[in-house]
């Protein structure tokens, strides 16, 4: 085990995470869009071919989507279908964007963070596809409000999420039987930060950072008031930040300083490999580093539990995610739904292997497990709890609807919670300043 003052080495850096949704914000990205200029497109053919489907992607194609087009070429033999993937950071959600307005022949896309899903469905970039969801059966889920998985501009509905993404807790095992702290099935806050404060010791932390609490209590849209503007004067925000700062001075959780000055939120596998800390909170797509031990070799088994729930509230922080549209201007409306269906239903089974979890449900969940742990599971992880967290327990994702100045509140958020969780400036300072910018950005960039 390394000591908190040695830096572990450097490894692989993930794959950009998918940020979590929050609402409407076109003017800033479109901006930025037209200062990078379309000439990015120049190089670009924007000749339509008519035979041939375009479908742009973020997943590398031998994780799912070739075996998926070449499945819906099989059964659609006069349809050619090509896929395009673009890295999901900035730059490459700024080539999709340019692509979009020079009118790239693109039919079919998909939108990984909320700023770009704002853009994109509130500059006209993507259809209308709400008759498609209406007229497919299967595709019911999409309705409903209470906890979408669509996101609707009135009647309209131009996005659709193809992936179910949960968070959970991952936990050393070794130190788990140490402690002598029992795996949970389901706990309390209180009773999660009693576990955190115990693993800690003078050479580790008991955790990375707590859960998005206000999400875990608030759930979708949590950043906006019923009402209309910030909803950061919330109870939930403040207690958040103030646990935060709290338990960063009594040394329990990892130290802001050391993430933002180490880049540690951008590879955080390391650190849990190298046991600074007894639990780590993430989502799916870290669960290859831990089969990898080539990479990432360690001696514990990783066992899995639920989020912590808030007085009764039990939203995961884990989100929806993934989502396909279609390009508003594209001339194959037709083809382009057809493959929107088809990678929702038949084609959800190809995208397994790369550990995507489909929002329908309409894979089998052994199927699904054999995927996210690896082929030597059993080496490497408490098998069961990973089963009981992801299928089992079903948790309760969000999806946001409210999109409005997404970016612009983004920025503003993690620039005051980093200053506060350097313990520089207090939680109530911090919130109040958000609450303030964050009103003002919604009454700039809301409708009306």
């Amino acid at each position: 085990m390394q000591s908190r003052s040695t830096p572990p080495p450097r490894r692989h850096r993930p794959a950009p995470l998918d940020h979590p949704l929050t609402r409407r914000s076109f003017a800033s990205l479109a901006g930025a869009a037209a200062a990078a200029g379309l000439a990015g497109c120049a190089t670009q053919s924007t000749a339509k071919d008519l035979d041939t489907l375009q479908v742009w992607g973020g997943v590398p194609p031998e994780s799912g989507p070739q075996a998926l087009v070449d499945h819906f070429m099989e059964k659609h033999p006069e349809q050619k279908v090509v896929y395009t993937r673009f890295v999901n950071d900035d730059r490459g959600n700024l080539k999709v964007n340019t692509a979009l307005q020079g009118g790239v022949d693109i039919d079919v896309f998909f939108t990984y963070d909320s700023s770009n899903l704002a853009m994109r469905s509130e500059s006209g970039m993507a259809a209308d596809i709400s008759e498609l969801v209406r007229s497919t059966p299967e595709f019911e889920p999409f309705l409903d409000t209470a906890e979408p998985k669509a996101l609707f501009d009135g009647e309209a509905i131009t996005a659709l999420a193809t992936t179910k993404e949960p968070n959970f807790l991952l936990i050393n095992e070794s130190i788990r039987e140490e402690v002598g702290i029992d795996l949970p099935r389901a706990w309390e806050l209180d009773e999660f930060l009693e576990a955190v404060r115990a693993f800690a010791t003078p050479d580790r932390y008991g955790t990375y950072k707590l859960p998005d609490l206000p999400r875990i209590e608030l759930g979708p849209d949590h950043w906006y008031a019923e009402g209309g503007g910030s909803n950061f004067e919330h109870p939930a925000f403040l207690r958040h930040f103030e646990l935060t700062a709290q338990m960063i001075r009594e040394g329990t959780i990892f130290p802001w300083s050391q993430v933002l000055a180490r880049q540690i939120e951008a590879y955080q596998q390391n650190n849990f490999i190298a046991e600074d800390f007894a639990i780590w909170g993430t989502a799916p797509f870290s669960l290859r580093f831990l089969s990898d031990p080539v990479e990432y070799p360690h001696e514990f088994l990783t066992s899995c539990a639920p989020m912590p729930t808030i007085d009764g509230a039990d939203w995961n922080s884990g989100m929806y995610g993934n989502y396909i549209q279609v390009n508003a201007k594209s001339p194959k409306q037709e083809a382009a739904r057809e493959f929107v269906k088809f990678w929702l239903l038949e084609g959800a089974a190809d995208m397994a292997p790369g550990g995507k979890i489909p929002t329908l449900d309409n894979v089998d969940s052994e199927l699904l497990l054999d995927a996210v742990l690896g082929e030597d599971k059993e080496t490497y992880f408490e098998v069961d709890s990973f089963r009981r967290t992801l299928f089992d327990d079903d948790p309760r994702l969000y999806s946001d609807t409210d999109l409005t100045a997404v970016a612009e509140i983004t920025h503003t958020y993690e620039q005051q919670r980093d200053v506060c969780w350097l313990l520089e400036r207090s939680p109530e300072r911090t919130i109040r300043t958000i609450h303030s910018d964050a009103d003002a950005l919604i009454e700039r960039f809301g409708e009306g």
